[in-house]
């Protein structure tokens, strides 16, 4: 009896399995009938995706698009949507660099992709960040200078790679990326950012020049704009940066300015004490520099000084005599007020 109810049990299951597999089949017969193959196809890398509106209005998304397309040279017409992005959502487009631009005083980022007629494979980005003053479009400008750009007569803040332009004008900050490094790609974006700067003046005291760091010894390229926590320090902001080639390596020298001498001269000592703070040793000042300070941190010193609003120095030397040398240069160099 008992092997006769074990007999229908096993039955039972085998009976319920076997209706669970006839839908299970059924199912996959359905599926495969209605199959979209769509979200398998492999997308090059080579074509742009559609641009979103990212939340912008169909009438600011017109408006960003009239202004963008307004310097488009001959050959050249719209691929995507324009976008627009402020500071809640520029993470969205420039993932891992948006802080940058962030702590610089951004505005705004429009961007729009096109395309030259007749190859749907040359295409290109231009990115319009408003930087909402000369002296911020520089900072990121700076910051963002690549190693393999090439001067470029645009502006005095302009260079271009082989697929790129880059420059600072006014307020604004502008990239123009395109997808191949050919010739008409090249003369595209030159064109647009010919166009850019013609069309948008900009009053000569509104260009960013930085301060008049001597020249013996300076790389040029080198010099940048920090515009926040520089060397690890919160208290330092808005501070243009240089490297000098001397004998006993390359070094940094800084500058920045404040609003008043006794300001000068508080950030100083608050430097001064967060070095000290971090592993840093007071060392003896033997230059003719008035009130400069020098502090050894492990194997590197720091020489700085103020003079007038600024305050100046040489961030990181090797070397402490090469180091009060640069020191001194800058001293000279650098005016103790604003004219």
């Amino acid at each position: 009896m008992t092997k006769r109810r074990a007999g229908r049990q096993q039955t039972a299951v085998g009976t319920a399995v076997l209706l669970v597999l006839v839908v299970i089949a059924v199912g996959v017969l359905v599926r495969q009938a209605s199959y979209d193959p769509a979200p398998f196809r492999a997308t090059s890398v080579d074509s742009p995706s559609p641009a979103s509106n990212s939340g912008v209005s169909q009438s600011m998304a017109g408006e960003v698009a009239s202004r963008l397309q307004g310097y488009l040279p001959e050959g050249l017409s719209a691929l995507t949507p324009p976008e627009v992005f402020g500071s809640e959502n520029l993470s969205d487009k420039i993932d891992g660099k948006a802080e940058l631009y962030l702590s610089a005083g951004f505005v705004g980022l429009s961007c729009q992709r096109y395309v030259l007629a007749g190859d749907p494979a040359s295409w290109l980005e231009v990115y319009l960040y408003d930087m909402g003053a000369p002296r911020n479009a520089f900072a990121v400008f700076s910051a963002q200078r690549r190693a393999d750009g090439e001067a470029l007569p645009l502006t005095r803040h302009a260079y271009r790679t082989a697929n790129a332009v880059f420059f600072a004008h006014g307020r604004y900050y502008v990239e123009i990326v395109a997808a191949q490094a050919d010739d008409a790609s090249t003369q595209s974006i030159v064109a647009y950012a010919a166009n850019f700067v013609r069309q948008v003046p900009v009053d000569q005291t509104e260009v960013a020049e930085g301060p008049p760091f001597p020249r013996d010894g300076l790389d040029q390229a080198s010099i940048t704009l920090l515009a926040s926590d520089v060397f690890g320090f919160d208290g330092l902001t808005q501070v243009y940066t240089a490297t000098y080639q001397t004998a006993a390596g390359p070094m940094t020298a800084f500058v920045v300015e404040q609003d008043s001498e006794a300001a000068a001269r508080a950030l100083a000592d608050s430097y001064g004490r967060f070095l000290v703070t971090n592993g840093g040793t007071v060392k003896p000042q033997p230059t003719d520099i008035p009130g400069a300070s020098v502090v050894q941190v492990f194997d590197t010193f720091e020489v700085f000084f103020t003079k007038g609003r600024y305050l100046l120095g040489v961030h990181d030397a090797s070397q402490l005599e090469p180091a009060q040398h640069l020191a001194q240069r800058l001293y000279e160099a650098i005016p103790g007020s604003t004219p």
